[in-house]
């Protein structure tokens, strides 16, 4: 049986990104800080969580890029309930990301200490 590591599609790293998120349609603004990225996702930490399925647009900044990381993303799964050690938040993925984005992104990550 593969674990959940074995099943991503891209390298996923603990990394501290800060994202600001809105609805698709430009409405309503977060801040939201990122617990683990990959070019494919991240894991948004959030008390305010949205529901599986919704749309949401995002920007970050990534090291070595002058200008931010723009995506359209989908909420895979939320983690409402969460253990002790465990924040609460919400697993997302990137949807649409241009393609020197996703580049950038995935160099960002390989390279992350």
């Amino acid at each position: 049986m593969l674990t959940s590591e074995e099943k991503r599609r891209h390298i996923r790293r603990t990394l501290s990104v800060e994202f600001r998120a809105g609805g698709t349609d430009g409405m309503g603004a977060l801040q939201l800080s990122g617990a683990d990225l990959s070019a494919g996702g991240a894991f948004l930490v959030s008390d305010l969580l949205l529901e599986p399925g919704e749309s949401l647009s995002l920007e970050f900044q990534i090291a070595g890029r002058p200008a931010p990381v723009q995506a359209h993303a989908r909420v895979a799964w939320v983690r409402r309930f969460p253990g002790p050690e465990q924040p609460a938040g919400m697993g997302i993925e990137f949807a649409r990301l241009a393609k020197d984005d996703r580049a950038a992104l995935e160099a960002f990550v390989r390279d992350a200490p």
